[in-house]
């Protein structure tokens, strides 16, 4: 797709997506957004932030109390979001279509603080594309693209986010290979063949920056040997319909074109899913939405303290019972049905392990 077709995609923007599968947009969360929803980190997670021994776990994931429309939060990034997806019409009007607070946090460890030789990605477990809430196929955009929001500087050693940018080839042909597709968890069923792969990068950001990957791109969390709080969240764009591999005009959005670079291939006119699509109840969200109570408690206390009442505290979670709180629901999947089995719900929170 030719560069002269994009307002806000730049020639060098294109080429990266399409061959590293991820971009950055600096400095384009609006700075109101970074200091209000920063403000209460520490009361949410009950830590001191001055005292690191209070700090119990590496790695946290926190639920969302607040969530504001994507295209506001940062608007510069939403332009090329809309770009790279082939038009807001593409983009589902109600699912994932604000962002908010769910906080990641890698605090790292006193024992990464020492100079030691780096951990290498490839020995890693952990690797994954994220999909915890459809039975995800080769053309499936429940998660069309993965958004890092970045809350604070993430400087090299400093726990970012490892992408493999070779390794979407692989992925594209394992969902080829399978065309009855992946129920959640995939427990990284189409990210084995990482050890194998040579193209590695870490995500080193400043504050405010967003970072946009292929939905289909291999990630993990990596060590922060810094030992501070990094914190990004990680929302999804969703499209409302399945990507269109075999367009006979061949006008391709930029996420279709990663695949079929991925595969070698101009179009797959043969591919077709051989099960029904299926979407659930976020898996992930089973251990996060059961921290929000605590955190809402803490908030409040917080507030009290301070001389006011709850009113202050900015929380969806006080506004149950009311349409804000219905539309809070789908917007996030939380009124879909819990997938049956134990592999509904990931009740507790994961350990990092390191190898």
């Amino acid at each position: 797709m030719a560069s002269s077709k994009f307002k806000y995609l730049t020639s060098e923007d294109v080429q990266h997506f399409l061959t590293k599968g991820w971009l950055r947009v600096p400095g384009a969360i609006k700075q109101e957004y970074i200091d209000t929803w920063m403000a209460d980190l520490w009361t949410r997670i009950g830590y001191d932030e001055h005292n690191k021994s209070t700090w119990d776990e590496e790695y946290l994931h926190l639920p969302r109390h607040r969530e504001v429309p994507v295209e506001d939060f940062a608007p510069d990034a939403w332009n090329k979001i809309v770009e790279i997806c082939g038009g807001d019409d593409r983009i589902d009007p109600v699912r994932e279509r604000y962002v908010g607070d769910a906080f990641i946090i890698n605090f790292g460890s006193g024992d990464k603080t020492p100079a030691r030789q780096e951990h290498d990605p490839r020995a890693q477990n952990g690797w994954h594309t994220d999909d915890d809430w459809y039975r995800m196929f080769l053309d499936s955009s429940g998660n069309a693209l993965t958004v890092i929001h970045v809350f604070t500087d993430i400087p090299a050693r400093g726990g970012g986010t490892w992408v493999c940018e070779d390794g979407i080839a692989g992925v594209v042909k394992y969902l080829y290979d399978h065309p009855e597709g992946l129920d959640p968890p995939i427990k990284a069923a189409n990210c084995e063949h990482i050890s194998s792969c040579k193209e590695f990068s870490t995500v080193v950001a400043e504050k405010g920056d967003v970072i946009l990957l292929h939905g289909l791109l291999p990630h993990a969390a990596s060590p922060n040997y810094l030992n501070y709080a990094r914190v990004i969240s990680n929302p999804h764009i969703s499209l409302h319909s399945p990507y269109n591999l075999n367009r006979p005009n061949g006008e391709y959005t930029l996420l279709e074109q990663v695949i079929l670079r991925g595969l070698g291939r101009d179009s797959l006119p043969e591919w077709k899913p051989t099960r029904e699509r299926k979407f659930y109840y976020p898996r992930n969200a089973g251990f996060k939405r059961a921290k929000a109570k605590i955190e809402l408690e803490r908030m409040v206390r917080a507030a009290k303290a301070k001389g006011l009442d709850e009113s202050a505290v900015d929380s969806i979670y006080l506004r149950r019972d009311t349409k804000a709180f219905e539309d809070f629901e789908k917007r996030n999947g939380f009124d879909k049905e819990v997938k049956d089995g134990e592999d509904g719900l990931l009740l507790e929170q994961h350990k990092l392990v390191w190898a």
